[in-house]
């Protein structure tokens, strides 16, 4: 996926991902925007090198535009050293700051696996469908924000 936009008179929703693991990110955007599309609300969605750079990013959009909500996206795979737990940590920890700094709903739909297979069926959309939750998710707290 390539960075796009899609604009509408009921706000725009910022999506930031991190598609390290294209295949992953691919699956967790499908999910996203297959509930996007059927929603009153547009996207507009950026790309990042990875998890930590998502609030980072995000922070860096927000301050220059406004938007109803955000969703990070991306995959952290644990590894043998402890770098996952601060990657999962601070970028979970960076999107609630983000929310809670522009006062507007934020949504994580970074997966935090063991394994790469644990994360081929949280990110499909016919499996579990972490990307549509976190978009569910979302319009709702929209919803209760209106």
């Amino acid at each position: 996926m390539g960075n796009y936009e899609m604009k509408n008179e009921n706000g725009n929703i910022l999506i930031i991902d991190a598609n390290y693991y294209k295949d992953i990110s691919n699956n967790l955007m499908l999910g996203i925007t297959n509930v996007l599309d059927n929603s009153d609300f547009s996207y507009i969605y950026q790309s990042v090198s990875g998890a930590l750079e998502i609030p980072v990013a995000m922070n860096l959009l927000l301050s220059r535009s406004e938007f109803i909500g955000a969703i990070g996206v991306g995959c952290v795979v644990r590894g043998e050293t402890s770098h996952y737990d601060i990657v999962a940590n601070l970028s979970a920890k960076g999107l609630l700051d983000v929310s809670i700094k522009y006062d507007i709903p934020v949504t994580n739909a970074i997966i935090t696996v063991n394994s790469f297979t644990q994360a081929i069926e949280r990110a499909k959309p016919d499996i579990k469908n972490r990307g549509g939750h976190a978009a569910d998710a979302l319009l709702d707290l929209i919803k209760l924000k209106k």
